[in-house]
């Protein structure tokens, strides 16, 4: 019998898979409005999961260094996801 645990990683996983399949899709049309929405979901699932594995890391008895690791990579995607959607009202306004 497996676990809880199993179940919801699976789910989340298929979440995941779903989101990074809508990210690849809008990247044909970045100044669209769903494409926009998608990027903040990307921000929103990069800021979650790198204040979790921030906890994850504080908390864990033994090495927390591939926690940590994950988490500063998450936090570099989020800033960068960041910096994309708020440079893109300027970079639009440019001639």
């Amino acid at each position: 019998m497996q676990g809880p645990g199993l179940a919801i990683g699976r789910i989340g996983g298929g979440g995941l898979l779903a989101l990074g399949i809508a990210c690849w899709l809008a990247r044909s049309t970045p100044a669209a409005s769903a494409s926009i929405g998608v990027g903040w979901a990307y921000l929103t699932y990069n800021v979650i999961t790198c204040g979790v594995l921030v906890w994850a890391s504080a908390t864990l008895e033994g090495s927390s260094l591939p926690a940590l690791g994950a988490a500063v990579l998450h936090g570099v995607l989020g800033v960068a996801v960041l910096t994309a959607l708020t440079e893109r009202p300027r970079a639009a306004a440019s001639p």
